[in-house]
């Protein structure tokens, strides 16, 4: 299996992203396409150790458009990845760069699978009950059928990548009950409770540490707010912890009575275990990692681009939404519609 990894993009330095990328290269047997400029990657070129190079002249940045790496920046490293996927040079594609530039890009460039009118963003979070949210920030507005399409896709790739069978699928609500939320979430609730998925209701932010559901399903304005809170916490908890830890003599002894389970709480706590989060719904296996991606976040990404590639949850994809389009309308409001 070839990976291909943007190594440009993102807040860290490239050194910093391959030093990631070779390590899982080395650790879970795959050969990893390092896309950079060629006096970054070139020196790290080893097909011995299954490190390949591919150039790449410009960077996309994050204060570029969504369709830049499309229209003006052909040549960037988020592009050349796209088109790696798209004539079967690479497996799998993961950048830690613009979001909306990766999505765009895969969208044209490789497509979504047929039937799937958004690709979306499936975040786990790692907490005591990881779930998966969708969408946790590709499509700001959305509608109903989006809503229910990403429900589909989570509760999919929680089965088949996290191992849950029947997951759980909540919609996220400021309440519970059923006439509670905005008039797309109530539609949607309605197609939701019509589906063959295990529709558990309405879900409140405050209950998804209890580990309510296994996908939580929201638009990506809603689902980016909520996944940044939760992250913003966990960096909190952490802090908190060790403060509480170095107030005294007494509390730093006590610290190590408890230090194996404050490091897996931190463990739980820590975004970079996951290192990204599949785009669901193109045709090939994306990852977007995290813009402030490190060493480790790059090779926690490429082992998850691993598992998805070999999950075979797209063509699940496919079987689950192949249908007659051809007299369905368009989504006007989607970027990346065919």
């Amino acid at each position: 299996m070839r990976i291909a990894v943007d190594v440009m993009s993102g807040d860290n330095p490239p050194e910093e992203l391959i030093k990631g990328a070779l390590s899982a290269a080395n650790d879970f047997g795959v050969e990893v396409l390092l896309i950079g400029a060629s006096e970054v990657v070139d020196k790290y070129a080893d097909e011995d150790k299954g490190i390949y190079v591919k150039h790449a002249n410009t960077v996309v940045t994050m204060e570029d458009s969504a369709l830049s790496a499309i229209k003006e920046k052909d040549d960037s490293s988020v592009a050349v990845g796209a088109m790696l996927l798209k004539n079967n040079e690479a497996d799998a594609l993961v950048s830690a760069g613009n979001t909306g530039a990766l999505i765009s890009a895969a969208s044209i460039r490789v497509r979504r699978v047929k039937g799937i009118r958004r690709a979306a963003i499936g975040t786990v979070v790692p907490l005591d009950k990881p779930f998966i949210i969708v969408d946790a920030g590709a499509n700001p507005e959305v509608l109903p059928e989006n809503l229910l399409q990403f429900a589909h896709m989570g509760a999919l790739y929680a089965e088949r990548v996290l191992g849950i069978k029947s997951p759980r699928v909540g919609l996220l609500s400021n309440g519970t009950e059923e006439i509670k939320g905005t008039p797309i979430t109530k539609e949607t609730y309605g197609y939701l409770k019509e589906s063959d998925l295990n529709f558990v209701g309405n879900v409140e932010s405050r209950d998804l540490p209890a580990g309510i559901c296994d996908v939580l399903v929201c638009d990506g304005f809603t689902g980016n707010i909520t996944l940044k809170l939760i992250e913003g916490m966990g960096k909190f908890m952490s802090r908190t912890i060790n403060s509480l830890f170095r107030h005294s003599i007494w509390t730093k002894i006590a610290y190590l009575a408890c230090k194996k389970e404050i490091k897996k709480l931190r463990k739980r706590l820590d975004a970079g275990e996951y290192g990204g989060a599949p785009i669901l719904g193109i045709s090939k296996p994306v990852i977007k990692a995290h813009g402030n991606s490190d060493a480790k976040s790059m090779y926690n990404a490429i082992r998850q681009a691993k598992q998805f590639a070999e999950s075979g949850i797209i063509q699940e994809f496919e079987n689950r939404f192949r249908r007659n389009t051809a007299n369905e309308s368009k989504d006007v409001n989607s970027p990346s519609a065919d």
